[in-house]
């Protein structure tokens, strides 16, 4: 296959990369470890990068100014891949989580690289969550997000009730409830809903919560969204 060249910042299609938003059916990943994942999964478009890559797969090289420009991190490894956006399936995984208006991207990106170890395959972002695409969630995810089942900014008051007819069990974080991880039983198809950094969950999802748990804890009040995220999921896995 025959590997193109680009020179130019102002080249319309570096422009036209550049200016990628969330409207887009395209994104751009960067870095070796998420170009290869993203190769995996088959999303792959083209790769742009500072030396050739490999056979067979869309190559344009580029300079080290134009990865600069594509690149969010500031020491960009030298290659940028552009890929296509998964559809999403209908869910399937006995374990689903699901993300009430988390909004940092860095928690969002850790909350599916850890579903995705602990068996979560399915994740649903409700709305007002961060941008499954944006450059920090898919760095914080490491790639997790080509291997899971995501749907993005879901209606959570609508699709709840749904899940629930489909046979999911809906378990909602709540600080004030006395139900602990101790004291509850794993259902077979579980739900579990993790809340906003600042407000926790909605009171409209909390009300079709079927249980609400917390983690016992001292010395402080609460623990960020991930890392309690990482703790229930490890805790609830199969």
């Amino acid at each position: 296959m025959e590997t193109l060249k680009i020179t130019s910042l102002q080249n319309q299609k570096i422009k036209d990369l550049a200016k990628l938003d969330s409207k887009s059916d395209l994104f751009l990943v960067e870095g070796f470890h998420l170009v290869e994942m993203a190769l995996e999964a088959e999303v792959v478009e083209e790769i742009f990068a500072l030396e050739p890559y490999k056979e067979g797969i869309k190559t344009t090289l580029v300079t080290p100014e134009i990865i600069k420009k594509l690149a969010s991190t500031k020491t960009p490894e030298g290659i940028i891949a552009l890929c296509h956006k998964k559809n999403p399936l209908p869910l399937k995984s006995s374990r689903v989580l699901v993300l009430d208006g988390v909004q940092d991207p860095g928690n969002v990106g850790t909350l599916l690289r850890t579903a995705l170890s602990f068996g979560f395959m399915d994740v649903v972002l409700g709305q007002g969550s961060a941008d499954l695409y944006n450059n920090k969630t898919l760095m914080a995810s490491q790639g997790s997000i080509f291997k899971l089942n995501v749907l993005s900014n879901i209606n959570l008051v609508e699709a709840l009730p749904i899940y629930k007819k489909d046979g999911y069990f809906l378990l909602s974080t709540d600080l004030k409830t006395e139900t602990t991880l101790a004291t509850l039983v794993k259902p077979g198809k579980l739900i579990l809903v993790l809340g906003n950094e600042g407000q926790g969950v909605s009171p409209a999802v909390q009300a079709l919560a079927d249980t609400r748990i917390r983690l016992e804890m001292s010395n402080i009040d609460s623990l960020n969204v991930a890392i309690a995220g990482g703790i229930l999921m490890y805790s609830l896995r199969n």
